[in-house]
């Protein structure tokens, strides 16, 4: 057991993590209000408007070298010239898309609140109905994969922020993502790509508030692969009561994908973060993840009953791991995290606090909900794309 929950402590913490570099999300009326051609990851969230997209300038400028090769590789949304517009969110276009999804998702757990009150489920006070709405619930709420994956494979727009444009909205909403905006100079995402770029120059310790609640962060100089680099190191609680520290270089990127699957086993969608560069987990020795997927069934607004076969899961992949165990117990490597805690749904945080929420909904110790766990096997595509997931 002890060693399982070392394996699982450093992948639950990168769940919320890598799900951070957008800031809030659009809707689904975002292509007609920008003039730009915005793939809708959803189409029931609010309808909202925003200024016409920026041309793009003829060459952006890049994101600064490492001083050590690390695994990063060129980015396509840093260097060279882009031939789409780019898009710079402000601080009340942030807000507005928080609040869309926090609306959203508010009315959808209402939604599947009326329907265990009618009785769709059996008799509404006993615990197989209230299980059987809970796992409604994480069907039918949206995360940050549906803004953050349908921005980043936009091939009309290059969509870009800040610390200054974010920080609003990662101190209203839970869980529009953990990734620390402290001495963040610019992220982007567009054309199948996603990236984040600090300022690392100056050495600090200090702490940052996002949805709600403050972590330790802090700028230092660690060590990977045996080289000396500078890094954004956020301290991050998991849920198997213990604290992780991930490690952010200057500059991170990774590829992004959505795939829609008629099975095997059932229907499903997935979100693919893939070729992760420039972010470690130091637990019980320093780890880079390769990938990270989130599958669900196609979400209907408007469902009344369960899936046949419902899905719903996240998995995170690092491969060639080994941990570094303490005291008489021998080092042991494993090929992946494997399962992984469920992103949790957007919504605001006074929502949280209030308890506004369903009462069959409980809130957990360190963020969300409880009982927010994955349902259903994993799909054979994913397991075949990712073979050790």
């Amino acid at each position: 057991m002890r060693i399982d929950k070392k394996r699982q402590a450093a992948g639950a913490a990168l769940i919320p993590l890598l799900l951070a570099f957008a800031g809030a999300p659009p809707n689904s009326s975002m292509a007609a209000a920008t003039g730009a051609s915005f793939p809708q990851p959803d189409t029931t969230v609010a309808a909202m408007r925003l200024p016409h997209a920026k041309p793009a300038p003829a060459v952006l400028p890049s994101c600064p070298e490492p001083a050590h090769d690390l695994g990063s590789s060129t980015c396509p949304l840093c260097e060279g010239r882009l031939d789409v517009p780019v898009h710079t969110l402000t601080v009340a276009e942030a807000e507005s898309m928080g609040a869309a999804y926090a609306d959203t998702n508010v009315t959808r757990l209402a939604h599947v609140d009326s329907l265990l009150q009618s009785g769709a489920f059996g008799a509404p006070g006993s615990a197989e109905a209230r299980q059987q709405a809970h796992l409604l619930a994480r069907l039918l709420t949206l995360n940050a994969y549906s803004y953050m994956v349908g921005l980043g494979t936009d091939r009309h727009t290059v969509w870009e922020a800040n610390e200054a444009t974010l920080r609003p909205a990662f101190e209203s909403f839970s869980d529009p993502g953990i990734i620390p905006l402290a001495r963040l100079v610019r992220s982007r995402m567009g054309l199948g790509h996603m990236c984040a770029h600090y300022d690392l120059s100056q050495k600090l310790h200090t702490q940052t508030v996002i949805g709600g609640r403050a972590f330790d962060v802090r700028v230092d100089d660690v060590k990977i692969d045996g080289q000396k680099t500078r890094a954004l190191i956020l301290k991050l609680p998991t849920s198997l009561d213990d604290v992780v520290e991930i490690w952010i270089t200057e500059h991170v990127s990774m590829d992004v994908e959505r795939v829609r699957a008629d099975g095997p086993p059932a229907p499903y969608e997935a979100y693919v973060i893939d070729h992760i560069r420039g972010l470690w987990v130091h637990k019980a020795g320093v780890h880079r993840p390769e990938a990270f997927v989130f599958w669900v069934t196609p979400r209907d607004p408007h469902r009344k009953t369960l899936p046949e076969t419902p899905l719903v899961g996240a998995r995170i992949y690092v491969p060639h791991l080994r941990l570094h165990l303490p005291f008489i117990l021998p080092d042991i490597g494993f090929e992946d995290l494997r399962t992984v805690d469920l992103p949790q749904p957007i919504l605001e945080v006074s929502y949280l606090r209030g308890a506004r929420y369903p009462e069959w909904l409980q809130a957990a110790r360190l963020r969300g909900f409880k009982d927010w766990e994955g349902v259903g096997p994993l799909p054979p595509a994913l397991r075949q794309r990712f073979p050790d997931l």
